[in-house]
């Protein structure tokens, strides 16, 4: 049989494979009804994930989800991920269903891609398979699952890859095309920063290979094309995305305590190749952490014993050239990464642009894991013969010695391990010498022992010829899988639905009168970043205490409602008022709650702020539930109205003791109103949804009719069908001037960026199919034309 019959039958044992070890590594969500919780995907995430699904299921793009931050367009906010193929699962499965499918599918991706990529690479399917499940099963990439818009991005790059070198080899349309659709698909995931570094990556790419590409000119022009395809084609997301921006803090640079919060520590570096923490439920942060400080961006970066072995055999057999250009790169990124750790990253925050807008330095390290994982799978490809196989030998009985040496010393000498804790994290002597930590660690040791024993063995058996390479290679392939596998795969953090569905709260049901919760975190900023409780509860309940305590945004989950805005972007009107709240006086907080239409706080300390009473403690859930007296309802009539330009002259009057938003309204516009000290109206709302709201209106003499919900551009009001002059009430809300009687009332939310951006992307996707089909027939006309000439002039001959 010959060497080509026999390659597809090595690809359909390497896929099924792969996708084997993918059954495994997500067994707990395929088999077992489980999903992931950890940091932001109960809180964030899967808030966001519900809404669209709702939307869809009620037959609607979810241009806007009033539940959220007073009212939010949730389209425009890219981590939503509206227009990203997979998100249609939300609305073809059940939402836990396609949460699940949702993470599966995006590991299948990342696993195949990876194998497809090492193939199309020339690496042989044993290597292929190695480079995969490094890439897909990796602690990086397991790391991303709790921030699933970058996770959902980060999947694609070896996608990308693929069909960009495919487009410049080939130069035809169709491979032109299909680059640029992976490349929209991994931006409408919902992470423009790991799009933006994988462009990176791909120019480096394209400069490895621009010998085979008519020089290094032509890959940037492809890549401006595909540029402008993706625009194109998705400007029905990014002009609403823009228009958001516009009304976002983004106009500003980010503060550089809150840009530079992530920083990766130097000491994580060592977490490549021995893991720095482990999953213990029995603390409330849910990992139990080593060798570093503080709960780091990328909770792993482990890529164990493999990563050691390709890279010294790549640093050994790579060319000069190469390996300059990856080390310095290598070493760039990890600099960036570091952050605040150096002074490069803070002198680059200050003085170029592109850094105001860029919060974590740590993200950065997704740009040095992909130049890891290429040298990796380089260098192992270079193992051919069995002189090299002996080299990996030694390498790996060397790693066994140093792991033998360092766990000796250990087990004799605790306090080195204490000096060591003591130098990477600070604190007093004998604060991190407890038995919990140091068995986590002399376990971490021995698994390296036994994984750098079993590679060490295998090499060596190979190199001598007493095992043969059909037994060498799976055996290789399944003990790093398992090396990765059981030091990343428990931080999926996996609990049941029925955490969510099942779960005590401290109110069962929304308010029927819309009133909105509002948390109240520790400390003076009102922002709802962090919670701090006075207890130790185990992970289980800290993980069910944004549930219990419905924190922002869990309780979209069941249909409740809330003022405060925690998306990345930060609108303005929002940043405004928290600027303005934090510096008041807590006394007089409750004064400016009021007007928000917040009902309901939640705090997990004792308030004592004027305007705010205590409903219930919840000691069960560690928390307290208060009432906002006097708060205004959803919509509501008054009869005066003032005007301010100034948002803190806005929030100044709101919270001062003289203003009663019962009768007055502070607008952006002139109005007609004569003062009259009072009025007589009535309000019902009798069609309330997330793009149209219904009011029915009756007013004894002229007044402004206030929505509480969120100003924002692209909302009409038609009073009696016929569209009027939405106003700017009380900096925040909506409001419409109306004139004494029966009113019929509809706010609609009918954003231009949205249609406008259809209408491109429309247009585009008509000229991306229009294009290769002109160009066939231009090509079939000139062909008809060059055959009937001789014809012609026969026929005009004979005449």
């Amino acid at each position: 049989m010959s060497i080509k019959s026999k390659l597809p039958i090595a690809d359909c044992v390497a896929i099924v494979g792969i996708l084997g070890m993918l059954i495994w590594f997500c067994d707990g969500m395929i088999l077992f009804g489980q999903i992931p919780f950890f940091r932001d995907l109960a809180t964030y995430f899967y808030p966001i994930k519900y809404s669209v699904a709702q939307a869809f299921l009620a037959g609607s793009l979810p241009l806007w989800d009033r539940q959220m931050a007073a009212g939010f367009p949730l389209m425009a906010g890219l981590q939503s991920a509206v227009f990203y193929p997979p998100t249609w699962a939300f609305y073809l499965f059940g939402f836990f269903n396609a949460v699940r499918f949702t993470f599966v599918f995006h590991y299948a991706l990342a696993v195949t891609g990876g194998y497809v990529l090492f193939r199309s690479w020339k690496s042989p399917p044993f290597i292929s398979v190695l480079g995969a499940v490094l890439f897909a099963f990796s602690g990086t990439m397991v790391s991303l699952t709790n921030l699933l818009n970058h996770f959902q991005s980060a999947v694609w790059l070896p996608w990308a890859v693929v069909f960009w070198e495919r487009a410049l080899r080939t130069r035809r349309w169709k491979d032109f095309v299909i680059f640029a659709i992976a490349g929209l698909c991994q931006l409408l995931a919902g992470s423009p920063e790991v799009f933006l570094f994988s462009i990176g990556l791909l120019m480096l790419d394209g400069f490895r290979i621009r010998c085979e590409t008519h020089g290094a000119l032509y890959p940037i022009l492809v890549l401006l094309g595909a540029g402008l395809l993706i625009m194109g084609l998705g400007m029905v997301q990014f002009l609403p995305t823009a228009e958001l921006i516009l009304q976002s803090r983004r106009d500003q640079p980010i503060p550089a305590v809150e840009a530079l919060a992530w920083s990766l520590q130097p000491s994580g570096l060592l977490g490549l190749l021995l893991p720095t923490l482990e999953a213990d439920s029995s603390l409330s942060v849910g990992i139990r952490l080593l060798l570093t400080d503080g709960v780091p961006l990328f909770l792993s970066h482990y890529i164990g014993l493999i990563g050691l072995l390709g890279l010294f055999c790549w640093f050994r057999t790579a060319r000069r050239g190469e390996r300059l250009t990856m080390t310095v790169l290598v070493a760039l990124s990890i600099v960036l990464a570091f952050g605040k750790y150096t002074p490069v990253y803070p002198f680059l925050f200050r003085w170029l642009p592109l850094f105001h807008v860029i919060r974590f330095p740590e993200k950065f390290f997704f740009v040095t894991f992909a130049l890891l994982v290429f040298a990796i799978v380089r260098g192992i490809t270079s193992v051919s013969n069995r002189n090299e196989f002996r080299t990996c030998s030694l390498v790996a009985s060397g790693a066994f010695i140093f792991w033998m040496v360092v766990y000796g010393i250990l087990r004799t000498r605790l306090q080195l391990v204490e000096n060591f804790l003591h130098w990477v994290k600070g604190g007093p002597p004998g604060y991190f010498l407890n038995p919990q930590t140091i068995a986590a660690i002399l376990v971490a040791l021995e698994k390296q022992i036994a994984i750098s024993f079993v590679m060490a063995l295998l090499f060596f058996l190979n190199s001598r010829g007493l095992l043969r390479r059909s037994l060498f290679q799976p055996l290789i392939i399944l003990a790093v899988f398992f090396d990765l596998s059981s030091a990343n795969k428990p931080l999926h953090f996996l609990r049941h639905e029925d955490l969510i569905t099942k779960v005590s709260r401290i109110l069962d049901d929304p308010p029927v009168d819309h009133g909105r919760l509002f948390y109240y975190p520790p400390g003076d900023n009102l922002h709802p970043s962090f919670m701090r409780v006075a207890g130790n509860p185990s992970y289980e309940k800290a993980t069910e205490i944004a549930l219990n305590n419905l924190l922002p945004n869990t309780g979209l989950l069941y249909g409740f409602e809330y003022f405060q805005d925690i998306d990345a972007l930060g609108r303005r009107s929002y940043t405004d008022f928290l600027n303005f709240i934090n510096a008041l006086p807590i006394d007089e907080r409750g004064k400016l709650l009021r007007v928000l239409n917040v009902k309901y706080v939640v705090a997990f300390h004792a308030l004592k702020v004027t305007g705010i009473h205590l409903v219930r403690e919840f000691p069960e859930h560690y928390s307290a539930l208060y009432e906002v007296s006097g708060a205004v309802p959803r919509a509501y009539i008054v009869g005066d109205a003032s005007s301010y330009r100034d948002p803190f002259d806005v929030f100044r009057r709101l919270s001062s003791q003289s203003f009663d938003p019962s009768k007055e309204v502070i607008v952006d516009a002139a109005v007609h109103l004569v003062p009259r000290g009072g009025q007589h109206g009535e309000v019902a709302i009798t069609d309330y949804q997330d793009r149209k709201v219904n009011i029915h209106a009756r007013l004894d003499s002229p007044g402004i009719l206030v929505l509480t919900d969120s100003y924002y551009p692209g909302w009409k009001v038609f009073v009696d069908k016929e569209e009027k002059e939405i106003l700017r009430a009380n900096y925040l809300f909506r409001g419409v001037e109306l004139t004494p009687g029966n009113h019929t009332v509809e706010f609609v939310y009918d954003p231009a960026s949205f249609r406008i951006g259809l209408v491109i992307s429309f247009i585009t996707a008509v000229l991306v199919l229009a294009i290769p089909m002109c160009a066939r027939l231009w090509r079939a006309g000139l062909i008809m034309q060059y055959h009937s000439t001789p014809a012609r002039i026969r026929s005009i001959g004979i005449r």
